[in-house]
């Protein structure tokens, strides 16, 4: 065979041979296995992502609610009941959110509900007047701590004087501090200048 009839022979030669079809192959199964799995842990992780922001969402409405309820507080007035408190739960005359969108008064009690092993600060508000549009509803502020307690600020000087227990008064607090496991929140009682 000479030498332009074997140039030829290779220069024709067209398709792939049964080896490179089955490597090639190979290497796009593999391809594809590592975007299937790389697809997966994006879509974990972005589950994850969505998890976490639910949970802060939850934990600044309930600050939020709580906040608003201790900052609308209403004492020592015809139409409010008393405020009082022990370490463990609080009830008073607030004003509440409708779902009109307006304000209306309403008795809240916030307090430590013991579930199983855990600690769980829950928000029970029922309208103040009888045809209220704030029907008697429960709100779980918090959950998972291993304690929880309340104290009641009296004195702001000199460091503050702190009381476990607030007896039902015409009078309010200047603050009351929510203690759940390591965390204290310091509500400021009313809306003082």
């Amino acid at each position: 065979m000479s030498r332009s009839e074997a140039s030829w022979r290779r220069g024709s030669r067209r398709g792939f041979t049964v080896l490179e079809v089955i490597v090639a192959l190979a290497v796009s199964g593999l391809v594809l296995l590592g975007g299937r799995l790389m697809l997966e842990s994006i879509g974990a992780a972005a589950e994850q992502t969505r998890q976490a922001a639910r949970a802060a969402d939850r934990l600044a409405n309930a600050d939020r609610l709580l906040r608003s309820l201790v900052g609308r507080l209403e004492v020592g007035t015809n139409y409010s009941g008393r405020f009082g408190g022990t370490d463990q739960s609080v009830h008073f005359t607030t004003w509440c959110d409708t779902p009109g969108g307006w304000l209306e008064r309403c008795d809240a009690t916030i307090g430590f509900v013991r579930t199983g092993d855990s600690t769980a600060l829950v928000a029970s508000l029922v309208a103040r007047e009888p045809h209220g549009d704030i029907g008697p509803r429960t709100v779980v502020l918090a959950k998972g701590a291993r304690t929880g307690g309340i104290r009641y600020l009296n004195d702001p000087r000199a460091g503050g004087q702190w009381f476990v227990g607030w007896g039902d008064a015409i009078t309010a607090p200047l603050a009351i501090g929510i203690i759940m496991g390591g965390d204290t929140s310091i509500l400021r009682v009313g809306e003082r200048e």
